[in-house]
């Protein structure tokens, strides 16, 4: 029996997936991520149309990516892409107002 097989990317379409640990990934893969990012769009394995995606990223790149970038582990068009936008979030024990009494 022949079933269709929906890939993470397709199921976050409209919301959130986050790729963690995004820096330990082969440069390959990097590759395709970035390529990902940039046209907000791809095809399923073994499929012959194309899907249309919106992307975000997270975590911020830090400096560890930027050691990475500059030591050739990490692709410096990735890290340009991932560090377009910074959304600085404290942390909960900087904001004790949102911590539930």
């Amino acid at each position: 029996m022949h079933r269709r097989r929906i890939g993470k990317f397709e199921q976050c379409n409209g919301g959130t997936l986050f790729l963690d640990e995004i820096g330990d990934m082969p440069l390959p893969l990097q590759a395709k991520v970035l390529r990902l990012l940039q046209e907000q769009r791809f095809e399923r394995l073994g499929g012959n149309e194309t899907i249309q995606t919106m992307s975000a990223s997270s975590p911020p790149p830090t400096r560890t990516w930027t050691r990475r970038s500059a030591a050739g582990t990490f692709r410096k068009d990735l890290l340009y892409r991932l560090n377009v936008f910074t959304i600085r979030l404290p942390p909960l024990r900087e904001r004790r107002g949102d911590l539930p009494r």
